[in-house]
């Protein structure tokens, strides 16, 4: 059974309204933005971060394991600062 232009119509728009309402966050160590329902979770200083990769995933275990969280944290904020001041 085919479908009436205007039934084609109402799905194809209730499907790229979806898309439109799906919640944005941004990874907690790259800042790249990414829908939240595809995010990771990463734990780091026994709280839960959004990140968007593997990667991302990685490099924040890295940096705990070897004790480098303070180092982190301060270029972190230093280059927050660098992204306001611009």
């Amino acid at each position: 059974m085919h479908l009436a232009l205007s039934q084609f119509c109402d799905v194809q728009f209730s499907r790229f309204s979806r898309f439109l309402k799906r919640e944005k966050c941004l990874c907690f160590h790259c800042g790249e933005s990414m829908r939240k329902d595809r995010a990771l979770m990463a734990t780091f200083q026994q709280q839960q971060h959004p990140v968007c990769c593997h990667g991302c995933l990685a490099v924040l275990h890295a940096i705990e394991k070897n004790h480098l969280v303070q180092d982190y944290l301060r270029s972190k904020v230093d280059s927050q600062q660098g992204k306001d001041g611009a």
